[in-house]
């Protein structure tokens, strides 16, 4: 089937001027296209940007953890007292 340019009713959308019958052509610059590529990267980014936030705030839990793991091994290190009793 071979679609003519400008027969039928084509209105206003200038994406119809765009279209060619040429089985090689594989992309017509078309405004529908991009928007629809548009719209599936900004749903994929979305995705990765709550994957990083995500990571973010289990990155500084591990590094509250390991600031205080490390501190804790100071103190026992140079004999310090700690705990309920200490003063």
């Amino acid at each position: 089937m071979v679609w003519i340019p400008g027969g039928g009713l084509v209105g206003a959308d200038p994406d119809c001027v765009k279209w060619s019958n040429d089985q090689e052509q594989l992309c017509y610059n078309c405004d529908s296209c991009k928007a629809g590529v548009l719209a599936s990267l900004k749903k994929s980014w979305r995705k990765v940007s709550v994957i990083n936030i995500v990571i973010l705030i289990l990155l500084v839990i591990m590094y509250m953890v390991a600031i205080a793991a490390f501190r804790h091994n100071k103190r026992i290190d140079n004999d310090e007292p700690y705990g309920e009793g200490s003063t």
